[in-house]
């Protein structure tokens, strides 16, 4: 089979970039208009380097053809900006679609469901807190692990559908 890239969607991350600069904006103008409170502060801080780095992952992307994933015939390579991870499909007994939020904004993340030893071992594995994270995310989400589904150059159902494809296969 061949192998599928993923990239982040140009014009979603871009429109996200630009709220980002413009809460940017707006908390550099209360700043400058007297309004030195920390709220201003925070949200200037915060929103400017949320906006840098998504403007940085998505010109890394683009200039270096790095795929944000890289589906092949052994596993999914996910690569987050800061480091890679890599699920082999051999370890996989399927993905399933799930949606983690509030009413008023949900994200679609597509859902690890391990073979039950290896889910195990990865829960025994872990620090305290990342049985707890581990814990919170199985009752939040519905699986122990998950990786973001919006916002791509792909409809989460489609990836689904063809990460579950290469899981069969092998």
């Amino acid at each position: 089979m061949e192998t599928i890239r993923v990239y982040h969607s140009l014009w979603k991350s871009g429109l996200l970039v630009a709220v980002c600069f413009g809460f940017t904006a707006l908390g550099i103008f209360l700043i400058n208009a007297g309004k030195d409170g920390i709220v201003a502060w925070l949200a200037t801080s915060f929103f400017g380097i949320g906006g840098l780095f998504m403007l940085w992952l998505i010109l890394k992307e683009r200039i270096t053809h790095t795929p944000y994933y890289m589906i092949t015939d052994d596993g999914i390579i996910m690569n987050s900006g800061f480091k890679t991870c890599e699920v082999h499909f051999a370890d996989v007994e399927c993905f399933f679609l799930t949606e983690v939020g509030t009413a008023r904004g949900k994200t679609k993340l597509i859902g690890i469901q391990y073979k039950e030893k290896l889910e195990l071992q990865k829960y025994k594995d872990a620090s305290k807190a990342g049985r707890a994270v581990r814990s919170f995310n199985k009752r939040v989400a519905g699986s122990q692990e998950a990786f973001p589904a919006d916002g791509l150059t792909i409809k989460p159902k489609a990836l689904c559908e063809i990460l579950n494809e290469r899981v069969n296969s092998n």
